[in-house]
């Protein structure tokens, strides 16, 4: 890319179906280089159950970026977007992928990343969801063409991303004041324009739904009490990895 190397890795079931598969992207926190992914076993198990593909691009240290994922794109520093962009392009190219099943997940600076897709590449991914992140305040570019149903998941306790503050990145990467979790469910929601809310409560856990949004959108909030920045084993008794994955199954992106 622009004269840089990139590299991902890929799961591919063994016994593709005869349609075209649904695709998620994985994208790993602030480790440069690293591109393994919490509950990865579950998820490629989930993928050979299901016949789905997976990718784990990996994440390099470009100025301006602190550190694997740049964010704040702009047109200056749309390496990153371009990248995964290309990305999907190249599996696509050699993989029958649908391509209104597209996906992403992310983990602590890869779900600050995510939030970089549903601004920039809305017209690509169905739906998002990921853990311990969050997006700056003020973003210098979210305009997203579609509402891409989001699922945040986050510890009241998280020492890395604060849950309840909000808290300034590193002054020479401009990407400036980061929001706190309410802030950033909220951004979502006001933005979507969802007119209906519910919440459900489990041992150390809360789970908000906000639906009734523009374009048939939701916006999803585990706030996990007594949880930091590792991420969880489960979600209301369920393991992450398939709450996550029942959630983005249940979207498409529109087909014209």
């Amino acid at each position: 890319m622009n004269g840089i190397e990139r590299q991902y890795h890929l799961f591919v079931p063994t016994s593709p179906p005869d349609g075209p598969m649904s695709l998620v992207v994985l994208l790993m926190g602030g480790d440069a280089g690293s591109w393994r992914f919490p509950q990865q076993g579950r998820w490629e198990e989930t993928a050979e159950q299901e016949r789905i593909i997976l990718a784990f691009p990996v994440g390099i240290v470009m100025p301006p970026n602190e550190s694997a994922w740049q964010l704040n794109t702009d047109a200056q520093s749309r390496h990153d977007i371009d990248f995964v962009e290309a990305m999907i392009d190249h599996i696509s190219a050699s993989h029958r992928v649908d391509p209104h099943a597209v996906y992403a997940v992310g983990y602590s600076l890869g779900s600050m990343f995510s939030y970089e897709l549903a601004c920039q590449m809305s017209d690509r991914f169905a739906a998002i969801a990921s853990f311990a992140g969050s997006m700056p305040v003020s973003p210098k570019s979210c305009d997203p063409e579609r509402n891409v149903p989001l699922m945040h998941v986050h510890g009241v306790k998280d020492p890395i991303i604060a849950y309840g503050q909000p808290w300034d990145w590193k002054s020479w990467d401009s990407v400036g004041t980061m929001r706190d979790i309410p802030s950033l469910v909220e951004f979502w929601r006001e933005r979507y324009d969802c007119q209906n809310e519910r919440q459900a409560e489990s041992e150390g856990e809360t789970h908000f739904v906000y639906d009734t949004c523009g374009q048939g959108a939701r916006v999803e909030h585990y706030r996990l009490e007594t949880h930091g920045h590792d991420w969880p084993d489960r979600l209301g008794g369920v393991s992450t990895h398939r709450v996550m994955w029942s959630f983005l199954s249940s979207f498409t992106t529109p087909r014209r």
